[in-house]
């Protein structure tokens, strides 16, 4: 309510108001109390006099001073003034400079007129209220703010108890679309509903117009969230670029069928690409997209994706098919589905599939690095259900394997099947007559049987149970718990294994291929087994923290030491089969746990001692972690016994030491690194380290280093910052530095690179990126992306922001880095 604005008009010049300002405030405009009289007060225009005549109604919220003027309006907290819904009914203001007309006919407010009511906003030369149909016509410098709708013209129509009306002459703002435009008319249909004749529609600013969209018609409703036009033409500043003619679209999150803006691609593998998608929303729940695609080097690939959501579940499937592909002259598809439903309450069933129809399809037509490198495809069928506690899970699982000559790989085991329960809890354990009890127990209890099968190795069915407890105990402030397992294993023996077979299945009629940890899985060696190991862990720790004042803050550092020690005793496994053991990869949390191997075909004997030291300082206000230091290493008590085929046991008596640590001190810089160093070899081993520099949203650097020796041997580089007034860059740079892998010596080569700039041009961006990427040992691809955004109506060509964000940490769509209007961005 502008207030102050009528203090010196109340005080200087001649004004007719209502004589009670409270009724005003408190009632409707359009309703007539029956015990209410209009009454009409003139204040004096004198300096130092006094009213000539004073509202009788002290509940006016009036003052004034004995020197005549208006000495205070004291203001009351009305609860009803929220963001009500707009069905219902609120105050309504009515202010000006001169006011005249009968109450129950006409009235009529001229100079500086305003009406407000919550949501709502009308400024004119002249206000006209037809009290009797509760229309309002204002005339001359029209300014209406309605919910985030802004429209100023010289004459308006409009009643207030339908919202309906028209405007002339108009130019608009929707700050919900942050869209602007001029319109010789717009006719209100409803809140939230107008129709624009000869419109122009735009979401540039006003200093920097680029385009606009002109239509005869423009329909945009705001509740359903769609808008329609017809004789629609795209102009470029002032030179039209494109006729549309009538087109129907989304404008908010509601979808809508129709075809979507076309894609096209280039790349060095399959040339020009086009796609025109076409969406068809079938129902609320459902849905389908459609996208062909013609490919310059390959043909007609037709391509569907549906979704669907229901009460009882949930699914996708997706499916491409190119039929006589004309470079290898065969049919090509690709399927992928996901589907879950839920039977019962305590009954779940799902599917996820992946089938392809060769094993360079991805190679061929992966849109990216991660895309490009699928090389195992699994097809999982699982019901999952919950009885009195118990967890139980019933699976099917088989693997499609995708072959690449220069690094041929042997398919995982299959499940058929695979069956789990499980079940936890906890139990008070009494130990005293006297009634003193210890800590509760946490126990739990697994069961695992699996039929494996495979094309080529030993098969066989493997029964594991395992059962543990917990006892927590707090010993001041060393908080410890003692941990006691039981692992048994039965594995009955079905089928040999073929090292011939494996060879010319797997590595193309090789006689002697490397198996691996698969080596005890061929000939006649493997035998049924049973197995029952024991084991044991303790693990303490505790936190102690003070404040401390460094750079000039306050505090807080904290030390956590902790000690685990796991027992675990020897049993001989060399000759028994392996399904899905494997080795995890050695890092700062895995040596932290009782656990050597993943799977269930090797039980690792323990005897050691894990010993960690963790410091961190804390902002003392909010928390937030500002530096980060870690060490944990391993000290063994016996030799290392029990390994993976293909391992050699280690003979120290040591672990290596593993170290991490953060630091983010500075304002807009973090620095992270890990590392594994052999004391007595005196390298390291394996390690990473990064640096992230960020002082503001689109202005970001990643750099990072990552080395695992005899693996891995990558440095990454990537960005996003502003160049120039408008323009940004983006990039990334991983490479692959010489190294050995699993003693075979690699050479260097390009992981990705990715180099392009961004305009945002204030109501449009243009992209422009290339990326290389590896798709296979000796193959790579290259892809141009070019885009044009028209900021909330389309983005055209081809989308490279999936693969900006994968790539570049921190990226930011450069028209989305300043927050859009708000709902009352234009009020008044």
């Amino acid at each position: 309510m502008p207030i102050k604005p009528l203090w010196p008009l109340l005080a200087f010049s001649p004004v007719f108001l209502f004589g009670s300002l409270s009724w005003a405030a408190e009632c409707r405009l359009g309703a007539t109390p029956s015990s209410f009289e209009p009454t009409l007060v003139r204040l004096q225009d004198t300096a130092g006099g006094t009213p000539a005549s004073r509202p009788s109604s002290q509940g006016a919220g009036v003052g004034f001073s004995e020197g005549g003027y208006l000495g205070f309006l004291p203001l009351r907290l009305d609860p009803r003034l929220n963001l009500l819904p707009s069905s219902a009914q609120t105050p309504a203001y009515l202010f000006g400079q001169a006011l005249d007309g009968q109450f129950q006919d006409q009235v009529r407010m001229e100079g500086e007129a305003a009406l407000r009511q919550l949501g709502f906003s009308l400024k004119a030369n002249q206000l006209t209220m037809d009290m009797v149909p509760n229309r309002l016509i204002a005339r001359g410098e029209v300014t209406l703010f309605r919910e985030g709708e802004l429209y100023k013209g010289p004459e308006l129509t409009l009643d207030l108890g339908t919202q309906q009306g028209w405007f002339r002459n108009v130019s608009y703002e929707f700050s919900s679309l942050n869209a602007t435009g001029q319109a010789e008319r717009i006719d209100f249909i409803q809140p939230g509903e107008v129709v624009l004749s000869n419109a122009s529609f735009t979401t540039c600013p006003v200093d920097r117009p680029a385009w606009r969209l002109e239509s005869k018609t423009l329909a945009v409703d705001q509740v359903r969230e769609i808008a329609s036009s017809q004789g629609s033409q795209l102009y470029w500043g002032d030179t039209p670029l494109l006729p549309l003619g009538d087109l129907s679209f989304s404008i908010g999150e509601q979808r809508k069928s129709g075809v979507l803006p076309p894609l096209y691609r280039v790349t060095s593998n399959l040339g020009l690409e086009l796609e025109v998608p076409y969406y068809w929303n079938i129902a609320p729940n459902r849905d389908m997209t459609l996208s062909p695609r013609l490919i310059q080097r390959r043909g007609l690939m037709l391509g569907a994706e549906g979704r669907y959501l229901w009460h009882r579940g949930y699914g996708t499937l997706d499916v491409d098919y190119l039929p006589n592909d004309q470079v290898i002259k065969a049919d090509r598809h690709r399927l992928e589905m996901n589907h879950v439903f839920q039977a019962r309450p305590d009954l779940r069933l799902s599917i996820d599939a992946a089938r392809v129809s060769d094993d360079s399809y991805f190679a061929d037509f992966g849109g990216s690095l991660l895309g490009s490198s699928r090389r195992v495809l699994p097809v999982l069928i699982s019901a999952d259900a919950h009885w009195k506690g118990v967890q139980m899970a019933a699976q099917v699982q088989e693997f499609q394997v995708l072959q690449d000559p220069n690094a041929p790989i042997i398919a995982p085991y299959a499940w058929l099947p695979r069956f789990v329960a499980s079940r936890s809890g906890t139990f008070e354990p009494n130990l005293f007559s006297q009634g003193a009890s210890l800590p509760r127990v946490k126990w739990k209890s697994d069961f695992e049987a699996i039929s494996f099968r495979h094309p080529t190795l030993a098969e066989g069915d493997r029964f594991v149970v395992r059962t543990s407890a917990e006892l927590p105990i707090q010993l001041g402030v060393v908080e410890t718990r003692a941990r006691l397992g039981l692992h048994t294993t039965h594995y009955i023996h079905r089928k040999n294994g073929s090292l011939e077979e494996t060879g010319r299945r797997f590595f193309g009629g090789l006689r002697d291929p490397a198996l691996g940890v698969f080596q005890p899985n061929i000939g006649e060696a493997t035998e049924s087994y049973s197995r029952v190991l024991p084991s044991f862990s303790l693990d303490a720790s505790t936190t102690l923290e003070r404040d401390i004042r460094w750079q000039s803050k306050n505090d807080i550092l904290t030390i956590e030491p902790r000690m685990l020690y796991v027992y675990t005793p020897f049993k001989d496994q060399e000759k028994l089969p392996v399904f899905d053991a494997a080795q995890p990869t050695v890092s700062f949390a895995q040596i932290l746990s009782d656990r050597v191997f993943s799977g269930q075909d090797r039980i690792a004997d323990q005897n050691h001692l894990t010993t960690a030291l963790t410091g961190r300082v804390l902002d003392n206000e909010t928390g937030q972690e500002r530096l980060r230091a870690s060490f944990a290493q391993r000290f063994y008590f016996t030799k290392q016994g029990v390994v993976l085929p293909g391992q050699t046991p280690r003979e120290d008596m040591e672990s290596d030491l593993f170290a991490e640590g953060g630091f983010s001190a500075f304002r807009d810089w973090r620095f992270d690194a890990v590392g594994q160093y052999t004391a007595r070899q005196g390298r390291w081993q394996g390690g990473a380290a990064s640096a992230r520099y960020e002082p503001r949203p689109g202005y970001s650097a990643y750099m990072s280093y990552r080395f695992t020796r005899d693996s891995v041997n990558v440095i990454d580089l990537a960005f996003q910052a502003p160049v120039a007034k408008n323009w940004y860059a983006v990039g990334r740079y991983s490479y692959s530095l010489a190294h050995k892998e699993n003693g075979i010596q690699m050479d260097a080569g390009l992981v990705e690179a990715i180099a392009g700039f961004e305009y945002d041009g204030g109501c449009w961006v243009g992209r422009v990126v290339l990326q290389r990427f590896a798709t296979a040992a000796q193959e790579t691809n290259t892809a141009v992306f070019l885009q044009i955004e028209l900021n909330g109506i389309a983005r055209v060509g081809t989308d490279p922001l999936q693969v900006l964000r994968r790539s570049i940490p921190s990226y930011r769509m450069v028209n989305q880095l300043a927050p859009g209007p708000a709902r009352f961005e234009n009020f008044q």
